[in-house]
């Protein structure tokens, strides 16, 4: 980044146009609106949906986030989460799938569908259930 001075002032400046601007949160705080922070948020919703539909079978069950694959655990989707059924854990890996192609129109709402798709995924694989019997009546207006 080009950082110049406005001669006399002092004031760092972009490209010498305007004074360089910082988050509204402020150096001191996350930011809120991160992609870790919206992965994280929109995957935990999920989860706690999940759990408590399903207590007795995804009791003691560990679910996880990493950032990356690590190659522990199978799965019909490596790339996107790990199961484990002797640890009884279930990984999913953030950047691949927040990276993922194919989104018919690429917006959050879309984002965090795929978000939520990939979680159903992992606790079907899990379970050994297909998706429409792990929600009956979840996927009818398909």
């Amino acid at each position: 980044m080009n950082v110049r001075r406005t001669p006399g002032r002092g004031t760092p400046t972009r490209h010498g146009r305007r004074p360089i601007r910082s988050s509204i949160t402020g150096p001191a705080l996350p930011n809120p609106h991160s992609r870790v922070n919206r992965f994280d948020s929109d995957a935990r919703g999920v989860v706690e949906f999940l759990q408590s539909m399903f207590p007795e079978e995804l009791h003691d069950v560990q679910i996880g986030f990493q950032t990356v694959p690590t190659g522990l655990g199978t799965s019909n989707n490596p790339l996107l989460y790990s199961v484990d059924r002797k640890a009884r854990t279930i990984m999913m890996y953030r950047m691949p799938i927040q990276r993922a192609r194919g989104l018919h129109v690429n917006d959050d709402e879309h984002r965090r569908y795929f978000v939520e798709h990939c979680v159903y995924l992992a606790v079907c694989e899990y379970l050994g259930k297909e998706p429409w019997d792990l929600l009956p009546g979840r996927f009818d207006h398909f």
